[in-house]
């Protein structure tokens, strides 16, 4: 699954805009200012193909080209129309005009032909502004977990098939540790990377608690509330491998007015092996994961605790899944949900998963995503990020620049320059951000102030002191007392009677400002280079 092109008409701040990706690229990062449009086009993204999925008609107008299973397929469409279709084979030939019907066609192992298998997403903002387009899909696979196999509509077919749209909650930070864990030393790496990375050693134990449902029912499995179908046969497996289940009732917090009791059922797993066991019985990580939510799903779920062994050099002893930081919290969550959800044919939509993440993931990240995700050459990573470090290691082509127009509509443009070799300053200086210094703004106040004053042919006694002041206050920062390149004297001192005042008094440059910057420097340059061949 490869996106090529998107063209939409009108959704948010998003007007007549033509976003082309990297074809030959699992990477695309999003960068800009923040309210340029970037979580707008991951949304539109998500819109798109929930619509597809469900075969709906479109949320807006657009037109959207991508590579799937060895097809190239170009959908059109109309606001509130279904969308029409056409598809050829990678290889090569024309487009031939599919019918709805054939666009929604799977083969025999379930998979879509025309459609990404999977889609992916991920918000790390306050508000769940992606949670209401992925609903539809949670109510279906909901709808088919809580039967059993016999009475889906799906024929009995697992109900995973049906999940083919998914966006990560916090609670899934905890069912993802946990399934790291599964593995069995060596397998694939999932311990040697929690241990290196988290410093996390093992599964110490896990807490269920479990609350009696508002759909409890007569029928199905009485220890469970009525339960039936997927959450029924995972309960009934974890009950099995528990300690002796505990009863009790548990007050709960209804609302401001309500404090209720409410019947509890604690199960406790000390140590990996009976959840090892359990998970022997569903063959894969994402499977296992998939029951385990069921619990959350179905409205059973009141908390888990899951308890870690910490390695010695983060100080030993025990550690519960909350009491690791945000950003292990946050890497936890979106790289092990990336593990098990990645299949052949994915699309993971990622609204800035590096948020809390320090200086020395930030610069890992993208290897990480190359080290779990192992269909990763037939999948499409579009994720927006603030972090030059994210992306420090791309090219042009995988990076597309956010800025804002005239009149507030987003504008997306690709770097001048390759990110990878710039370093951060050079990044953040570059058409990626725009900003004018990577100086605090006293600083460069100052340096501002001392370039000025050394271009003076004739100083009074007063500006002598203030230039001499000034370089005492630079040289405490360690800023060089004299310029040893003379070739760069000449130039800086160009620089400082022809430079307009106004860049200095901006802490980000609009594109035509540093488009200035750049024609005035190559004009400084190139009198300079002439003058200097003609002596």
């Amino acid at each position: 699954m490869r996106i090529d092109e998107l063209w939409v008409e009108a959704f948010k701040n998003l007007r007549d805009i033509r976003v082309h990706f990297d074809r030959e690229s699992p990477y695309t990062v999003l960068v800009g200012e923040n309210g340029s449009g970037k979580s707008n086009l991951l949304e539109a993204l998500a819109l798109i193909f929930r619509n597809l999925d469900l075969d709906e008609q479109a949320p807006f107008s657009y037109e959207l080209r991508y590579q799937c299973r060895n097809h190239d397929v170009a959908v059109s469409a109309k606001e509130y129309r279904y969308p029409k279709f056409r598809a050829k084979p990678a290889c090569g030939g024309t487009y031939e005009t599919l019918s709805r019907r054939r666009f929604m066609s799977v083969d025999r192992d379930g998979r879509p032909v025309y459609r990404p298998a999977f889609v992916f997403g991920y918000y790390s903002g306050p508000s769940d502004r992606l949670a209401s387009i992925f609903e539809k899909h949670q109510e279906r696979y909901y709808g088919a977990i809580i039967k059993p196999p016999s009475a889906r509509s799906t024929g009995g077919a697992d109900a995973n098939a049906l999940r083919r749209v998914f966006y990560a909650q916090t609670l899934h930070g905890q069912f993802a540790l946990i399934a790291f864990f599964m593995e069995p030393e060596g397998n694939d790496g999932d311990r040697e990377f929690l241990r290196e990375h988290l410093q996390i050693e093992g599964l110490d134990s896990v807490l269920f608690a479990l609350n009696r449902p508002g759909w409890s029912r007569g029928g199905g499995d009485r220890r469970f509330w009525g339960a039936v179908g997927e959450v029924q046969e995972f309960l009934d497996r974890l009950y099995d491998e528990a300690m002796p289940p505990l009863r009790m009732d548990r007050r709960m917090s209804v609302d401001l007015a309500s404090n209720r009791a409410i019947e509890n059922l604690y199960l406790f797993l000390p140590g990996e092996e009976g959840l090892s066991r359990v998970y022997r019985q569903y063959g894969d990580q994402y499977s296992f994961f998939t029951a385990l939510e069921s619990m959350h799903l179905s409205r059973l779920l009141a908390e888990v605790r899951t308890r870690v062994r910490m390695a010695p050099r983060a100080g030993g002893g025990e550690m519960t899944y909350r009491d690791l930081s945000e950003g292990e919290q946050q890497l936890l969550l979106v790289l092990g949900l990336l593990k098990f959800t990645a299949t052949e044919e994915a699309l993971f939509l990622l609204d800035e998963p590096d948020t809390h993440l320090n200086p020395a993931w930030s610069t890992q990240y993208l290897s990480f995503l190359h080290r779990l995700i192992r269909q990763r050459e037939s999948c499409h990573i579009v994720m927006s990020s603030h972090d030059p470090l994210v992306f420090a290691g791309l090219t042009r082509e995988q990076v597309r620049v956010f800025r804002r127009g005239e009149e507030g509509q987003a504008v997306v443009e690709v770097p001048a320059q390759d990110p990878r070799g710039m370093g951060v300053a050079a990044i953040l200086t570059s058409d990626l951000f725009r900003l004018r210094t990577t100086l605090d703004a006293e600083t460069q106040k100052r340096l501002d102030r001392k370039h000025i004053l050394m271009q003076k042919e004739d100083p009074n006694d007063e500006e002598q002191a203030e230039l001499e002041g000034l370089q005492k206050d630079l040289d405490r920062l360690g800023f060089a007392r004299s310029i040893r390149d003379p070739l760069y004297g000449l130039f800086l001192e160009a620089w400082t009677k022809e430079e307009n005042p106004e860049w200095r008094r901006q802490v980000q440059l609009t594109p035509e400002q540093q488009r200035d910057r750049m024609r005035l420097a190559s004009q400084i340059v190139e009198r300079l280079r002439s003058e200097l061949v003609t002596d």
